[in-house]
């Protein structure tokens, strides 16, 4: 694991006790995308299974966007 996804393991065990159980995907999903645009997540899906269930469904969802978004993009790159 590298240091970054480290350190998401280690913020997200942090906070989420304090987080009301309704809202802990959003809150999830919402530091992920904080640290996918200020560190290198390279790795992170490689060790998705290293976290709690909650981040591991974020984990999918914001991968999952950002793979549809990708292929529209290069979709009508072509055109």
């Amino acid at each position: 694991m590298s240091p970054e996804v480290a350190l998401l393991h280690e913020v997200w065990d942090s906070v989420r006790s304090h987080i009301a159980v309704k809202e802990r995907l959003q809150e999830a999903e919402r530091l992920l995308r904080i640290f996918e645009e200020h560190i290198d997540m390279g790795d992170l899906q490689q060790n998705a299974h290293e976290f709690d269930k909650v981040m591991k469904a974020a984990i999918v969802t914001y991968y999952d966007e950002d793979f549809e978004d990708d292929d529209d993009d290069d979709e009508y790159g072509e055109w």
